[in-house]
């Protein structure tokens, strides 16, 4: 009986790690082929042949690009303009982001930097030039600082950027300020302070063309007010486009243009479509 519970309480650590190691490869081969399956997946979009001129002017078009719930969209972007976009439907927005970040081509018409269609481009040689800054952008473990200087040129000093996003008031916020450890995705911080690390790191990126979505939708209307002007102080003489429904935005904005029902209706500075179109007034003022 003694060799007997002797044998039993000898083998329950091996029979515990068979069992952890059968778990274990059940785990592993289901990641394994979830792996596989995407690298397998094919290309959404395939990379071209042309090269932009340099230095980019940030002259974007668009013309008769219809995809998604977007129909026929006719849009001139100069260079340098602060453009502020609102669409009444908020696909319609993301389905405008896809186009300009080349996540997606149109399924008909073109959309073209500095003349070159974006279809023509090698999509690694597009983001060097335009960075598209999702609502939702994620952020990575580390701290705060190294966040925003992530896809920062080198040289670049991320001060400026972060003055314009408001960080000051974040860093304040935090036990070891700009020094502070970030968990994965941004999970330690607030809503409002990854919004604005978020924005910090697309400013920093010092990109020729710069699209921005929803940068301020968690951050008090002070704080917006404030980072509204510093968007506009620190992308003078670049292209800048803020997708947005935010009053504050759109006011610092050269004009805007209306998405609604998917085409362009109108365009015209803030103040002028708030004063005569009835369905801007219902989508910023609501």
């Amino acid at each position: 009986m003694v060799s007997a519970v002797g044998l039993a309480l000898f083998l329950l650590g091996p029979l515990q790690v068979l069992a952890w190691v059968n778990a274990g490869l059940a785990q592993g081969r289901a990641s394994a082929t979830r792996i596989a399956e995407l690298l397998a997946t094919p290309h959404t979009v395939t990379a071209g042949d042309r090269s932009l001129a340099q230095p980019v002017r940030g002259a974007v078009r668009l013309t008769g690009v219809s995809h998604g719930g977007l129909r026929e969209v006719d849009l001139d972007i100069a260079s340098g303009e602060l453009l502020g976009v609102v669409a009444t439907d908020p696909a319609h927005a993301t389905d405008l982001l896809r186009c300009l970040a080349r996540r997606a081509d149109p399924d008909s018409g073109t959309v073209e930097l500095d003349g070159v269609p974006l279809r023509d481009l090698d999509p690694a040689e597009l983001r060097t030039a335009m960075l598209v800054a999702e609502h939702d952008a994620d952020l990575f473990e580390g701290t705060v600082r190294n966040n925003v200087t992530a896809v920062a040129p080198g040289s670049a000093d991320p001060e400026p950027a972060m003055t314009a996003a408001g960080m000051a008031q974040v860093a304040g916020t935090l036990p070891d300020g700009e020094d502070t450890a970030v968990s994965e995705r941004g999970r330690s911080l607030s809503g409002g302070q990854r919004q604005r690390v978020a924005l910090a790191r697309a400013l920093a990126a010092d990109r020729p063309v710069l699209v921005i979505h929803d940068p301020t939708t968690a951050v008090d209307a002070v704080t917006e007010a404030g980072i509204a002007s510093g968007i506009r102080e620190i992308r003078k003489g670049r292209t800048t486009v803020l997708v947005t429904t935010s009053p504050a935005l759109l006011s610092v904005t050269d004009r805007v243009v209306l998405l609604d029902d998917g085409r362009v209706t109108d365009t015209a500075p803030h103040a002028g479509l708030i004063a005569r179109h009835e369905t801007y007034r219902a989508a910023v003022l609501a």
